[in-house]
């Protein structure tokens, strides 16, 4: 069928971001009735990591989405996104302007936390209410701490963290756990503290932004303060005996593992590179996008699903994988428009995944799956 620019321009209009937003949200749905195996052998019934990630818009969408604020950005869109590590696939996924940070986003979705799942997230979702609603759904997080928070010691006593630090570097420990509370009112939640030096690097950088914010607002840091900029403080409420202090900090770096899928994102996939076009065929354009990224994702997890020749689970890079997908993407046009068989592409796509796609064990990095086999039950 031909179609002019200008038909082509029309058919992008309310209903049609009405129907693609549907249809995203059909996808998002199906995603998570099939993508967990009520025989699988961990602990949880999901590892769910959430983070979010932002870009720069053309300024004329700056009624439909609003930047931060500063730096002269107007508008700017944020993307929700929660993946679940076991079944690799795509929990939740929103797209909201910018000004609806991550913790208003936590706020917001407090009532979708699951019983009997592990949450990791980024310190800017952590909140104590959400700390709370986690415990009373009898569900597990791995979090860093909020350095604001009244913590208090298995006497009631508010810790030392001047103390910590120094018993950190007199012992020339690497890393201690401490068993604490959160008090949130008068209400006290039990939790496992892991506190680690951070590098002088990391150190020096945070001190100097802290003492910098300190001078421009007329006060100066506290000892408390100091020896906390020299910690990574994790928090958890997982059980010691599924996971001892090492296996926490571990399971906490899983959470860069979102990190990978954003860098995918706008490296193969261009998500971030937008064209001052009217919104609609924006919004049209950018939850497409979203689709092919949850359909693709889905034969990830169906090519990894697949043992190799040796009978193990066969483990493919994301990065390597949309590389692929995106080379074939032209082939894709053949099959829907011209009768192509779907067979045939996905018998190429598979083949090709599997020989080029293999994820590279790097020697001294943390590998996902040696980290998830601890939660095996």
């Amino acid at each position: 069928m031909n179609i002019s620019k200008q038909g082509l321009q029309e058919r992008f209009n309310d209903a049609a971001v009405q129907f693609l937003a549907a249809v995203l949200q059909e996808q998002l749905k199906r995603n998570s009735i099939d993508a967990i195996s009520a025989e699988n052998a961990y602990r949880f019934d999901k590892i769910l990591i959430k983070d979010s990630t932002r870009f720069k818009l053309p300024q004329q969408f700056k009624e439909d989405f609003k930047g931060h604020g500063g730096h002269g950005i107007d508008s700017q869109i944020s993307i929700q996104f929660e993946y679940d590590l076991i079944a690799g696939g795509v929990a939740d996924l929103n797209i909201t302007p910018a000004n609806r940070n991550d913790q208003k986003d936590s706020k917001e979705t407090l009532m979708g936390i699951d019983p009997n799942c592990l949450y990791l997230r980024d310190l800017g979702y952590v909140s104590q209410a959400y700390i709370e609603r986690i415990e009373e759904c009898n569900s597990y997080y791995v979090n860093r701490l909020n350095t604001k928070w009244t913590v208090l010691d298995t006497n009631k006593h508010p810790l030392d963290f001047v103390k910590i630090e120094k018993q950190l570097n007199k012992k020339g420990l690497r890393y201690l756990e401490i068993d604490i509370f959160l008090k949130k009112g008068k209400k006290l939640m039990p939790s496992r503290l892991i506190v680690e030096q951070v590098s002088a690097r990391t150190y020096s950088e945070r001190i100097s932004k802290a003492e910098r914010a300190a001078r421009s607002k007329g006060y100066s840091l506290s000892d408390d303060y100091r020896a906390k900029t020299k910690l990574t403080m994790i928090i958890t409420n997982l059980p010691k005996e599924w996971a001892n202090a090492e296996q926490v900090r571990k399971t906490y770096s899983l959470r860069w593992q979102v990190e990978l899928i954003f860098k995918t994102w706008k490296s193969q996939l261009k998500l971030n590179r937008i064209k001052p076009v009217k919104i609609q065929r924006f919004k049209c354009q950018l939850m497409a996008k979203m689709i092919w990224i949850i359909i693709n994702r889905r034969l990830l997890a169906a090519i990894e699903s697949e043992p190799d020749k040796e009978g193990k689970p066969m483990k493919l890079s994301e990065w390597k994988f949309f590389k692929v997908v995106m080379r074939m993407s032209q082939k894709i046009r053949k099959v829907i428009f011209h009768g192509h068989h779907l067979e045939t592409w996905m018998e190429s796509l598979f083949t090709t995944a599997r020989k080029r796609c293999k994820t590279e064990l790097k020697k001294g990095k943390n590998n996902k799956e040696e980290i998830l086999s601890i939660f095996l039950a």
